[in-house]
């Protein structure tokens, strides 16, 4: 009787541990999976590596002081490609239009948009909304698309500013500035 007692009492220990093992492998995997799912996967869905350009101003911007300035962006691109299908043959273009309260040194433009992607990449055009602020000598423009291809997504550009037609004063505003960008144009997604 106590030879099947002590066997009993090893079983009892042995699906004891089993069941603490398993609970803290269950436990384990749950982290792992909830780690796992909160982190993010984002990529960058469609980028082009060239947007260089023009904006021009009305009225003019001025060296002095900020006042509301309506302005219109336009920009060829080129080097584009898109994460499932690869590089893009061809250039496309970046339009905007914007409005806000600027001067030579400080901008802040909200507007529209649209991309017209390579038509070698079958895609529609990109529309959306966008904010264009200045820091630190370059433009940093980001946007969300509202429509077209990649509906939803974030659009992020920088560029900096390569001339300037007029020199800021009253006499001379500035009317038009030649852009190039340091940072690609890039359209994210989050496959998370």
């Amino acid at each position: 009787m106590s030879i099947i007692r002590l066997r009993d009492e090893d079983n009892a220990r042995r699906i004891l541990v089993t069941a603490v093992a398993g609970t803290a492998m269950a436990g384990a995997l749950a982290a792992g999976s909830a780690a796992h799912a909160a982190t993010t996967s984002i990529i960058v869905r469609e980028g082009c590596t060239g947007v260089s350009g023009q904006i021009s101003f009305q009225p003019g911007l001025l060296s002095a002081r900020a006042q509301q300035v309506r302005a219109v962006l336009s920009s060829t691109t080129s080097g584009c490609t898109d994460a499932i299908n690869g590089p893009q043959a061809g250039t496309g273009s970046f339009t905007a239009q914007l409005a806000g309260n600027a001067s030579l040194g400080a901008e802040n433009f909200t507007g529209t948009f649209t991309i017209n992607w390579p038509a070698s990449a079958g895609l529609n055009p990109s529309n959306g909304t966008l904010t264009v602020t200045q820091s630190n000598g370059a433009e940093l423009v980001g946007g969300t698309i509202t429509n077209g291809a990649f509906t939803g997504s974030p659009m992020h550009l920088t560029f900096v500013i390569t001339g300037n037609t007029g020199n800021g004063s009253r006499n001379l505003p500035v009317a038009a500035q030649t852009f190039v960008n340091s940072q690609p144009l890039q359209v994210t997604q989050n496959l998370g």
